[in-house]
């Protein structure tokens, strides 16, 4: 059992660049930033995000993935790639962007949001151009920024979740999982949100299952809350996670050729060739969007 964890680890680490490499600027316009958001913890969003964020690389996109869970911050276990540093440390320490983001598998960037996302708002305007200069590297760089946002509906989700481009709600079939998700669609509403939302279930056992979850979740979102919602696809129960996750290393990168690895290979293609339906911002309209929230 260790041997398997320690080559899983090398597979990690023999897919990662050299510490601090510099961000070539890319040829596109704005970058998505999709928030992935659940009404509820337990249901597999750290898990599925860092797996998409995988994924999607695998296509071709360079992809920031921005750990926004404030309180159960994670995705550096997952992702078996350690942060040292978060958004914080841009302005009190005046390092550089490339210095606060780690370098994950496949080529994705992983930043830590930790605490300082809320120090924001203490920001003075020096600081404020200052971080927002440094995110501007990013924006150049990068084709999708993925938010893992914190589980359930309290402020410190809907602020990135209404500050996104795009937003994923992940839940399961059990029916607390299902009422956490409406409950989520429900106060994104109120609070007048306008990104297109999309959903996938996860930890599904038959397509059958899959499809009756999100038409459910569809027809109330519809018919009592007035938004629509577009299904990405599902992804199979998988016994394979939960050994992923004991190795801290990305299921996609350990059992590419899981149920579940497919499964999210599959929605990262839906999600990259449907596009965005929505007009992109860019990572300096997110932030100045959370800068006005805050």
């Amino acid at each position: 059992m260790r041997d398997q964890a320690e080559k899983l680890r090398k597979i990690v680490q023999q897919s990662r660049f050299a510490n601090h490499a510099p961000l070539p600027a890319r040829d596109r316009a704005k970058t998505r930033v999709i928030a992935v958001t659940s009404g509820k913890g337990g249901v597999g969003k750290t898990n599925f995000t860092v797996n998409l964020s995988l994924a999607l690389a695998g296509l071709g996109q360079k992809v920031v993935l921005l750990d926004a869970d404030l309180g159960m911050a994670n995705v550096d276990v997952v992702l078996g790639c350690p942060a040292t540093y978060n958004l914080l440390n841009l302005v009190e320490d005046r390092i550089h962007i490339e210095d606060v983001t780690v370098n994950g598998p496949r080529g994705i960037r992983f930043l830590s949001g930790g605490s300082g996302v809320y120090e924001l708002a203490n920001m003075n305007s020096v600081q404020i151009h200052h971080i927002l200069s440094q995110l501007s590297v990013l924006e150049d760089w990068a084709d999708i920024i993925l938010v893992d946002t914190g589980a359930g509906i309290g402020r410190n989700v809907l602020d990135f979740v209404i500050a996104a481009d795009e937003v994923i709600i992940i839940t399961t079939p059990e029916p607390t999982a299902m009422t956490d998700a409406y409950a989520m669609m429900k106060v994104y509403a109120g609070q007048k949100g306008t990104s297109p939302l999309r959903l996938v279930v996860n930890r599904v056992l038959d397509s059958q299952e899959g499809r009756d979850v999100a038409e459910r979740l569809n027809t109330v979102a519809t018919r009592f809350l007035g938004l629509q919602l577009h299904s990405l696809g599902m992804v199979y129960e998988d016994t394979n996670m939960r050994q992923a996750v004991k190795f801290q290393t990305p299921m996609l990168l350990a059992y590419p050729d899981s149920v579940a690895s497919q499964c999210i290979e599959s929605i990262a293609r839906k999600l990259l060739y449907t596009g965005s339906s929505s007009v992109l911002t860019g990572i300096r309209g997110f932030f100045n969007r959370i800068f006005d929230i805050i």
